[in-house]
Order: C-alpha cells, then structure tokens, then sequence
C-alpha cells in the first residue's frame, strides 16, 4: 500500500520522515477500498496516541487543565504541519473543537475527515481518561451505510454539518489534568520553540506543496508562489538555483508526482484529474501525460491498479 502512495518505507519507522499529505490520503483512501473498511480512517484515527506528537503532545500533557492543553495544540500545531489549524468557540456552557483541513481535497475526503477527528478523540482521552467521550462529534461528509461504528467509537454523532468537531462540555474543557508539571512544563515549551529553529523547512520543498495546493485552481505561476510566500519571484529563483532546481522543473516534479499519486489512489474521471493538476483542458493534460509517461493517462491507470 506505501508503493501505491508513493510513500517510503521509512514512513513506518521514522517520525521525522516528511509525508505529503496527497499522499497520506492515497494511503487510506487505497487501504479502506482493499479492506473494504468504510470505517477505516476512524480505525486509524482510533489507533492514534498523545505520544504520536512528540515534545508537542508531551506539553499538551503537562498543562494545568484541558483548555490549557487546547491552546497549546493550537499554538504550536504549525511547527509540527501546515496542513490542519485548530479553532476554537465556546458559547452555551460548551467548547467547540475544530481541527480544520486546510486543503480543500482533504476537507472532502471522508477517509481523511473520519482520522482527523477520531484522533484528536483520542488526544481528549488521554488527557481525561480512556471513558471519555465526547458531548457531540459533527462530521462534514455523509452518514456512511453502517454508522455503527461511528456511534461506538465517539456516542452521539451527527453527519452532513458544514464543518467536522468535537464538541466538550465546560466541565471536560476546564477540568484539571493530575499531576501535570509545570516545570517540566516550562523545559518542553523550549524544546518545542526550539524545535524548528535548527532546521529550516528548504525553499524547494515550500514552493513543492505551495504548487500541489495552488495547480488545482490552475493558477499556479512562480509571482502566485511569491505572493503566498510573501517574497518577491526574484527571491524564489535566487534561493532555488542555491538548492540546485529551477521552478519550472520543481513545477513539473510536483505535477508529474501528483499525477502518480492520483492515478493510482481515488478513481477520478480523466477530466476531474486534468483539473487537479492545473490544465485547463483533457486534451492538454492528455498530451502532456503522454509526453511525461510515455503512455497514456488511461493506460498508466490500469497498469498502477492492475
């Protein structure tokens, strides 16, 4: 399933290893089709712990309360990715926790909708206990064929709302977490602020998923990059000829990448693919795959699903 998603196997072993998230939600979409498993990114979700986030989900653990622990996800989320935001509201003596997907195709896949809010279900339990279950969780995609599992894993759910949650009592949002540390509070805190100040994200691969997001829209041009990256295009040809690439060539590595992941994951129509990856017509995107594949489009499907 990971030579399917394009992903390497260092995946499974090392934490550190970078995953795009195109290629997260082939994984899943891929593994709940072979399993015939409508629940399966809820499994996944369901599998996940606090431990998984590292110095972050240890800090998380060592707030005074729960709420505390909300602010500190959602403070410090972004060193960790830049594809979820977590917002918060409370009104009528409850919280609202919505850990929002930041690519549009995420926010539409239900494989990805189910594991984001399944573990960060679990991230709440390992702050109040293994029981806990939340007030109401709402879910953005349809009720699935058997949502049994659904009611097992989170009790009440809704389906069909405008955006997926969790929704917590005041008394689970502000409840004291035992034995949490301030101290050591306070040395995760810079561990966590240190954390991405000797690595520096490289140009190449900020601009690579700048075009995965922006191609679908079809306007994905280096002044489009600039614009998002809050420099000048001047600046983005000067610090990618220091890494050894051009934009037009990390352009087309993202596309042809892209066109791997989507032929081989979901079985979307020809056209929806060529929107995806910013062309504005089948015809182009067909005469451009076979230049790129030496094949077609079609072909190359059914050879990656046979």
């Amino acid at each position: 399933m990971l030579r399917r998603a394009n992903l390497p196997q260092a995946a499974l072993t090392d934490p550190d290893t970078p995953i795009p998230e195109d290629r997260v939600r082939a994984l899943i979409a891929n593994s709940a089709v072979a399993a015939g498993r409508e629940d399966f990114g809820l499994l996944m979700g369901a599998a996940f712990r606090l431990s998984m986030k590292g110095p972050l989900g240890l800090l998380a653990r060592e707030q005074p309360t729960v709420r505390k622990s909300i602010d500190v996800l959602a403070r410090y989320l972004g060193r960790q990715t830049n594809t979820i935001e977590i917002q918060v509201e409370e009104f009528d003596g409850a919280l609202v926790f919505m850990p929002v997907l930041l690519s549009p195709r995420s926010r539409a896949d239900r494989q990805m909708i189910d594991f984001t809010i399944a573990r960060y279900v679990q991230v709440f339990r390992a702050l109040l206990g293994d029981a806990w279950a939340p007030q109401l969780v709402g879910l953005s995609h349809a009720a699935p064929g058997d949502p049994a599992p659904y009611h097992r894993q989170f009790g009440r759910v809704v389906f069909d709302l405008p955006h997926s949650s969790i929704v917590l009592s005041a008394a689970d949002a502000y409840a004291p977490i035992p034995n949490a540390d301030p101290d050591l509070a306070r040395e995760l805190t810079r561990l966590v602020e240190r954390g991405d100040a000797g690595a520096p994200v490289a140009m190449r691969d900020r601009v690579a998923e700048l075009i995965a997001r922006l191609l679908p829209g079809g306007d994905c041009s280096v002044d489009q990059v600039a614009e998002h990256l809050g420099v000048d295009r001047r600046t983005i040809h000067r610090r990618l000829a220091a890494e050894g690439v051009t934009f037009s060539a990390l352009l087309e590595e993202t596309r042809r990448e892209m066109a791997q992941v989507i032929l081989t994951g979901a079985d979307y129509p020809l056209g929806d693919v060529a929107h995806r990856l910013g062309f504005s017509s089948l015809s182009t995107f067909s005469r451009w795959f076979r230049g790129a594949f030496g094949v077609t489009a079609r072909d190359y499907r059914q050879g990656a699903q046979g």
